[in-house]
């Protein structure tokens, strides 16, 4: 990244995605300890009520969580380096506040300074580009490679590749990630659906041809498919829905737009950015 890009900018906003999971709070805190490394005036921030996702127990013995909270009134004309997503639905509203991006979701095409990659995660992407300039801590290590468990599910999802496994070797760890899997993961709690199927894991997504939000299920069995199925036909308005089955493991994908239902169905723990996106795009 060449870093005349912030020349000129008083104040860089580091921020993630709404409901922000480990990845997006560790890549958007590293961001900008690197970023002030380089003599930049750069804070890390989210925004007033988004609340913490999938992923904080991961991170929560590694990483004080104390951002910046800024109110989306205060934004005004500030500039933002967004991470973890490229889509400014997802956070501040206006391509015009953001200087670049630093992601591994598909390209919105919203956003000019854009630096894109397939690692499995955005932290550990940020850390095979700026492991030559900057000395990472050792408790940034561990921050990473966290993130890294996170949005890979231990190793299991379709978006953990040998790149992602090598690049986890050169962090310093191993790949073996049974032992983290049993005491880190924690599936959906299906004891609060209906309301739960509407906010786990929630994203919003603006394309030029579609709109949509999207949830996931994480569980152990697919006992209240067909209600989290049901729930996606009653929801107004445009709708991602993913439930994902570890015992099988095997994913269930319900896509509603313009008020039809796809179906997609994967034999295997199936990644909405990588895997589910790329094809969702292609129904628009």
């Amino acid at each position: 990244m060449d870093m005349s890009i912030f020349k000129n900018i008083d104040t860089v906003y580091v921020t993630g995605h709404k409901n922000p999971d480990a990845d997006s709070h560790v890549s958007s805190k590293i961001m900008c300890d690197i970023l002030k490394a380089n003599g930049i005036n750069a804070v890390w921030t989210f925004f007033e009520g988004d609340t913490a996702g999938k992923g904080e127990k991961l991170i929560e013995d590694v990483l004080d969580i104390n951002p910046f909270i800024m109110s989306r009134s205060e934004i005004g004309d500030k500039k933002f380096l967004l991470v973890d997503h490229n889509d400014v639905s997802q956070s501040v509203g206006c391509a015009d506040n953001v200087i670049a991006a630093i992601d591994h979701h598909v390209d919105s095409g919203q956003i000019k300074n854009l630096f894109l990659s397939d690692y499995c995660c955005t932290a550990l992407y940020i850390y095979m580009m700026f492991k030559d300039s900057y000395e990472f801590s050792g408790c940034q290590k561990t921050q990473i490679f966290r993130a890294v468990l996170s949005d890979s599910v231990f190793g299991k999802s379709s978006r953990y590749k040998p790149t992602d496994a090598q690049a986890v070797k050169a962090l310093g760890y191993n790949t073996n990630y049974d032992e983290y899997f049993e005491k880190f993961f924690v599936p959906t709690d299906l004891t609060k659906a209906p309301e739960i199927f509407g906010k786990n894991g929630l994203k919003s997504y603006s394309f030029e041809k579609a709109q949509f939000v999207s949830t996931y299920i994480e569980a152990t069995d697919t006992k209240l498919l067909c209600d989290y199925e049901q729930f996606i036909r009653d929801y107004d308005g445009d709708f991602l829905g993913i439930w994902i089955d570890y015992t099988q493991p095997k994913t269930f994908v319900y896509f509603k737009m313009g008020g039809t239902v796809h179906h997609l169905t994967y034999d295997c723990i199936a990644s909405r950015a990588a895997t589910i996106m790329p094809q969702i795009v292609k129904l628009f």
